[in-house]
């Protein structure tokens, strides 16, 4: 019985099925942990970082109201820009 053909492609198929199953766990567990941990964000996304990191330390240190308002929209695009990159990242993967 356990030599059957049949039960042993099911195994298989079975086997399969489990591991990748196993690395889509894996993959969403990464991603849960990258979400808490800034660090792994950032070596992910290292473009992305630095405009955020450039943008703010432009608003952080500017001495005019008009400097501080256009890095403020600069800071913004920025969020929006990483935001809807993530979205596009999601709706692939799916």
């Amino acid at each position: 019985m356990a030599d059957d053909p049949a039960i042993k492609g099911e195994i298989e198929d079975a086997t399969q099925d489990l591991r990748e199953a196993l690395h889509e766990i894996n993959d969403r567990v990464e991603e849960g942990v990258a979400r808490l941990r800034p660090d792994r964000g950032i070596r992910k996304r290292p473009v992305t970082s630095a405009c955020l990191a450039g943008a703010l330390g432009w608003v952080l240190g500017s001495d005019s109201g008009g400097v501080a308002i256009v890095g403020l929209l600069v800071l913004g695009a920025v969020i929006v820009l990483s935001d809807e990159r993530k979205k596009t990242d999601e709706i692939e993967r799916v």
